[in-house]
């Protein structure tokens, strides 16, 4: 991975946030902008379109969120580090970002010039998560991590897809995404597909327009 200029793409549904993250990385006189998107499917084509070397998402985007535009975009860009920049996120959120393998993890309620800071040891493959990303982690040690196929299924479910839509959309049979589904539901202690897309909501894995969706998903 070269020293820099790095190529960046921002993916934020707030325009004056994205403009902030903009000038914040343009700034350290490491990065170049080469493209922004306002929500996560946007996001997944300009990351597939430009391949940067680094892509900023937020964690609550419309259409994808933050998690999601990861997953399916490393698949066109593996060699893209990817960092999650969120206001409101859950201890178990953050847990679940890690265990799925995103590079970095920071608070945009912490210190702008952590993430600057870390940039190095994120382009050179390290994980780095901001110091109040661990504090919230600790806080909710307890958690059992979805794992990253885990939350492919969750976010399938919350869109109102069946075990057999689901299976068709991620490759696998219907048997293995009940089994997700079971696993999933003891991890949050759901009893039901609702309660199970509102503990995703709750834990910041799930935008909360999932929410209203829930009923219409396979039980």
């Amino acid at each position: 991975m070269p020293l820099g200029p790095w190529r960046a793409v921002i993916a934020d549904d707030h325009a004056v946030l994205a403009e902030g993250a903009r000038a914040m990385l343009e700034g350290s006189g490491r990065i170049e902008v080469v493209a922004t998107a306002a929500e996560g499917l946007g996001a997944i084509v300009a990351i597939k379109r430009e391949k940067p070397d680094i892509a900023l998402l937020d964690l609550a985007m419309p259409n994808a969120n933050g998690i999601e535009v990861f997953i399916e975009a490393k698949r066109w860009s593996p060699e893209t580090r990817y960092v999650v920049f969120t206001g409101q996120v859950t201890g178990g959120a953050v847990a679940a970002l890690v265990e799925a393998g995103v590079h970095g993890v920071f608070l945009k309620t912490g210190d702008p010039g952590e993430l600057v800071a870390a940039l190095p040891r994120i382009m050179a493959g390290q994980q780095v998560v901001s110091d109040g990303a661990k504090a919230l982690m600790q806080k909710e040690n307890a958690f059992e991590q979805p794992t990253a196929r885990e939350l492919q299924v969750l976010q399938a479910i919350a869109r109102g897809g069946t075990n057999a839509a689901v299976a068709g959309a991620l490759g696998i049979s219907a048997k293995t995404v009940d089994n997700h589904r079971t696993n999933l539901m003891r991890k949050f202690g759901a009893h039901s597909t609702a309660e199970l897309v509102m503990a995703g909501v709750r834990l910041g894995l799930l935008d909360p327009s999932a929410a209203p969706e829930a009923g219409e998903a396979e039980k």
